[in-house]
């Protein structure tokens, strides 16, 4: 069993990105905005149609001879052991440092939600280790994991997410109640806790 190039596409764009195509090869391209910065990403299709992969395009670069190289391929090997999809690479020969994430057609087809989960895992990953990465570049350390984003990136010019109603309530009771004692106290004097 393989995909074809045209259900990849339906996939990408079912989860709402819009992309471009290369007219000479089973190549998509799309960008995304994260917490940290913004990321073209490219997806592959090889081996008619049994792999594809997730890759970035111009995600960060460190040449062989730059000083701070064993911090930054320390700091990806630490990275690569922690995830579970995404994997970062070191190209020697060119310098760049690339995300991506692999998919196996073998028995089956590609469902919305297995695809939903590789961009679920992979986007994230790429948007939280950029700084990190960049950063052992730049001081010769690895500054060490991130806390993982409230958000995962989204496509350029999707609306900023909203926060669920009851939440939204919630922040907006603790804002007008900042500075002021408690409307009502528990016997125990703490502020007492109502379910919303």
């Amino acid at each position: 069993m393989a995909i074809s190039f045209a259900q990849l596409q339906d996939l990408l764009k079912k989860e709402g990105y819009r992309y471009f195509i290369a007219p000479d090869q089973p190549l998509i391209r799309f960008t995304v905005n994260g917490r940290f910065g913004q990321y073209d990403i490219a997806i592959f299709l090889m081996d008619q149609g049994v792999f594809f992969q997730f890759r970035t395009i111009g995600y960060l670069r460190c040449p062989s001879d730059h000083p701070n190289l064993k911090a930054v391929l320390q700091t990806l090997s630490a990275i690569n052991y922690h995830m579970r999809y995404l994997k970062l690479g070191w190209d020697p020969a060119s310098g760049e440092i690339a995300g991506y994430g692999d998919g196996w057609v073998m028995d089956n087809q590609v469902t919305q939600q297995q695809f939903q989960r590789m961009l679920g895992n992979f986007l994230p990953g790429i948007d939280m280790s950029y700084p990190r990465v960049r950063t052992a570049m730049e001081t010769g350390r690895d500054p060490g994991s991130q806390p993982p984003p409230v958000v995962p990136p989204q496509p350029p010019g999707t609306a900023a997410p909203t926060l669920p109603p009851n939440l939204r309530e919630l922040l907006e009771r603790v804002e007008k109640h900042e500075g002021k004692p408690p409307d009502r106290l528990s016997p125990g004097g703490a502020p007492e806790i109502t379910e919303i």
